[in-house]
């Protein structure tokens, strides 16, 4: 039975007492976060700390063993259609025989009906879409064709098409080139001005501070969260990652 009462609706993700266990040993323990609305906001952490399972588990794609997970107040099955997720590259089959224009499409199944073929204003949103992110001309392209830059921005163009109040995204940025993640970043950040929330999966802890304006700092539990000139300090990098990356990474004017 589906509990429908609010919780933090004042929070674009709201988590609390979240654990999430891969057999005997804990992939995220006892996490509480507030990520407020319209902020572009970056989870961190080191290889293992859980970054991408927190994100599937507020998403409903792996089982946690205790907690509960709202977004904007609401659980994730009352979300769908409301947030758009952009999963790992490595993690999506690209030989499936499909184009990038049907791809960015998927993104309005739920609007449209599983069984109705898009139609003109349909493919207009999605060739918009693709535009949006310098891909209009590979539209009829198989996406097993395109680059790994160019694969990432079709993924970002569906869940972009979706018109979601919430984008979640895991490691975006991961292998692209430098022209795709200029593009990527100015589209998230342009995103995040119209008032929508975005929510990053990120390993590069040089770009935290000119990409971002909020921070989860995660090492299997919360290190710190908050806005990236709070949180981003030697003191917690040396928690989340040992003091060696921490001197690799120290904020602008910081010490480590």
């Amino acid at each position: 039975m589906r509990d429908d009462t609010l919780h933090e609706p004042d929070q674009a993700l709201h988590v609390e007492d979240l654990t999430v266990s891969y057999g005997a040993a804990p992939a995220l323990w006892d996490i509480d976060l507030d990520i407020p609305p319209g902020v572009m906001c970056a989870i961190v952490g080191p290889n293992g700390a859980g970054k991408s399972t927190l994100i599937k588990a507020a998403l409903g794609l792996v089982r946690p063993v205790a907690g509960h997970v709202r977004f904007l107040g609401h659980e994730i099955g009352a979300m769908r259609g409301r947030i758009g997720y952009v999963p790992q590259r490595h993690s999506v089959d690209w030989d499936f025989p499909t184009t990038a224009r049907d791809v960015v499409e998927m993104g309005l199944y739920r609007s449209l009906g599983w069984f109705r073929r898009p139609g003109r204003d349909a493919r207009a949103r999605a060739m918009a879409a693709l535009a949006e992110l310098g891909m209009q001309d590979y539209a009829d392209r198989q996406i097993s064709q395109l680059s790994g830059g160019q694969q990432q921005r079709v993924f970002l163009a569906r869940a972009l098409v979706q018109d979601a109040p919430i984008l979640v995204l895991d490691e975006p940025l991961a292998g692209v080139d430098a022209s795709t993640e200029a593009i990527i970043i100015d589209l998230l950040k342009r995103l995040r001005d119209s008032g929508r929330t975005v929510i990053v999966v990120h390993h590069d802890l040089t770009t935290v501070q000119s990409y971002f304006d909020w921070m989860v700092m995660l090492n299997v539990r919360i290190i710190a969260q908050g806005p990236v000139r709070e949180v981003y300090t030697p003191e917690n990098l040396r928690a989340a990652y040992g003091r060696q990356l921490a001197m690799i990474a120290v904020p602008e004017g910081g010490a480590a």
